[in-house]
């Protein structure tokens, strides 16, 4: 693939950096639009996009710090910075940002459901763009297989392994997430209860990722080699289970 797009010198345009924040724009033009159909100021949902920008970085980093290698970076600290070569995790990314929409929405007093439904799709949108990010880096990659679409990365500065022949995980990933997409997208109007676009969102990408890291050739892991991506999209996965309940209770009870 191409984890660098352009070298002049030592200079170096990482790909990587390109795609991710191509991906965070293009969410941040949809939760705009979502935002002035649901009646939320636009300009909040700009307001908020930088301090949920590194909000999300500062968790996604966190998070593959912790469940990757730490002793790693403990005897490397100047590499916790580095994250222009990859080594962030969405899943800290999801908890980071959303720590900084309950303290948002409590500063300007946005109800925090309904924001969380005016996000939900463009994260999805955001998620699915953000993959071929990994695809050109190599840094989230598959399994060993001999299947025939299996991808093989060359690339010296690709973090896969090389030359040897690889499940596709990225574009697995694409698919999935784009489904959760879907999901989020066809069902914002039809279900007009505040919170379930957001808890569609969380039980739809549990889900995939919980399915997902089946196929990942390099999972971090939680404890005893069970995956902590499958840990934590099994508790998203709980957790909108409950909260679907909880929405229902409430419904009931105003009727």
């Amino acid at each position: 693939m191409y984890p660098i797009l352009l070298k002049i010198g030592h200079f170096e345009l990482r790909s990587y950096g390109i795609i991710v924040a191509l991906a965070f724009l293009a969410a941040l033009w949809l939760s705009t639009r979502e935002a002035a159909r649901k009646g939320i100021d636009p300009t909040l949902v700009n307001d908020f996009a930088l301090y949920a920008f590194l909000g999300g970085i500062v968790g996604a980093r966190i998070y593959f710090i912790v469940f990757s290698d730490p002793a790693y970076f403990l005897r490397n600290p100047w590499e916790i910075l580095a994250i222009w070569r990859g080594g962030i995790g969405v899943i800290g990314a999801l908890a980071g940002g959303f720590l900084i929409a309950v303290w948002y929405c409590r500063k300007k007093r946005i109800p925090l459901l309904k924001f969380a439904d005016t996000l939900a799709p463009a994260v999805a949108l955001g998620q699915t763009l953000g993959q071929f990010a990994c695809l050109a880096n190599g840094d989230s990659y598959g399994r060993q297989t001999d299947l025939p679409w299996a991808i093989t990365y060359t690339d010296p500065r690709a973090m896969a392994p090389l030359n040897v022949p690889l499940h596709p995980i990225e574009i697995y990933e694409m698919g999935a997430y784009f489904l959760v997409f879907l999901v989020v997208w066809m069902t914002r109007k039809r279900f007009k209860v505040e919170g379930f676009g957001f808890l569609a969102y969380l039980a739809t990408y549990g889900a995939a990722r919980f399915v997902m890291e089946t196929f990942r050739g390099h999972s971090a892991i939680f404890v005893a080699g069970i995956p902590a991506a499958q840990v934590f999209g099994a508790a998203l996965i709980l957790a909108s289970g409950l909260g679907f309940f909880m929405l229902a209770r409430s419904r009931d009870a105003k009727q």
